[in-house]
């Protein structure tokens, strides 16, 4: 029964029926039917369906189990034969063309690098912020209002002297030969005439002095040539002391900053000074208001 149910199993996937085959089963063995041998009909039927069954699956796929492992394995012996030299990601990723061409460029040096000139690069100036101070503002401020106070002086001089049309210092030194003597007290009086002149900046005229053209127009009627210049004028001459000192002479500052002439000293010993002191003023007498001067005679 254990080997009719195998043949059973087995010819399952096949065309024939279960009684088909039992009966085959049965003529191969002598085995009769209902205590009767198999009819010869029977037999051949059994004979035919035997003969015109497929043959079994399971052996076909295991021949072809058989063919596939060995073409498997014949594929990773090949594998493992191909030396390591066969394949380059190098060369392979390029096509034929490509790797002609480069060895073409290598032979030829014509991927040579050429060298590139070093460039200096520029040094970005380098700015330094902070915040403006009230002093820095004060003297912006300053500076704008000497510029502009300049040049309003500037404008004034040229009205003035254009106003004035009696001799200019350059005259009256071409009308008065050099080195022709004179008193210092003349040099004052002559000087006092002006009284009253306003103060205009770069003036040289009875229209209007700065103060150092007042001393260089006064000085001219004598004779005596000076420059349009404080600071000058400090240095020129001969330094004497205040108590060698004689009305006419020159007070100047130490720091060349004005001029006048030197015009005696008060009761209480102060240093009187007749001079065109500043914008807004007039030539007049005044006490000095500084210890930081020295006379300068120019002769007489």
């Amino acid at each position: 029964m254990q080997t009719l149910a195998a043949e059973t199993n087995e010819t399952t996937h096949g065309a024939m029926t279960r009684r088909e085959v039992r009966e085959a089963y049965l003529a191969r063995n002598g085995a009769k039917t209902g205590g009767r041998a198999a009819s010869p009909q029977t037999s051949a039927t059994a004979s035919i369906a035997a003969a015109s069954a497929p043959a079994k699956p399971k052996r076909k796929l295991k021949g072809f189990a058989n063919v596939f492992v060995l073409l498997a394995a014949a594929g990773i012996v090949g594998t493992i034969a191909i030396p390591a030299y066969a394949f380059s990601p190098t060369t392979q990723s390029h096509s034929d063309g490509s790797s002609i061409a480069i060895d073409a460029m290598r032979r030829t040096s014509a991927q040579r690098s050429a060298a590139i000139p070093s460039v200096q690069t520029p040094i970005a100036a380098h700015d330094t912020l902070g915040a403006t101070t009230t002093d820095q503002i004060a003297a912006y401020q300053l500076a704008a209002q000497r510029t502009a106070a300049a040049k309003a002086a500037s404008a004034e001089a040229a009205s003035y002297s254009a106003a004035y049309s009696g001799p200019t210092a350059a005259q009256y030194l071409a009308q008065t030969p050099a080195g022709t003597s004179y008193s210092l007290s003349a040099v004052l009086a002559t000087a006092e005439k002006y009284a009253g002149v306003p103060y205009v900046y770069g003036g040289s005229t009875p229209a209007g002095f700065d103060c150092s053209g007042f001393v260089m127009f006064v000085y001219a009627q004598f004779g005596v040539a000076l420059p349009h210049s404080s600071r000058a004028q400090a240095t020129i001459g001969q330094t004497v002391s205040l108590a060698n000192a004689q009305p006419g002479d020159v007070i100047a500052l130490n720091d060349g900053s004005h001029v006048g002439f030197y015009a005696g000293r008060t009761s209480s010993g102060g240093v009187l000074i007749f001079d065109a002191p500043k914008p807004g003023g007039v030539v007049g007498l005044r006490t000095l208001w500084t210890t930081a001067y020295h006379i300068q005679h120019f002769g007489g």
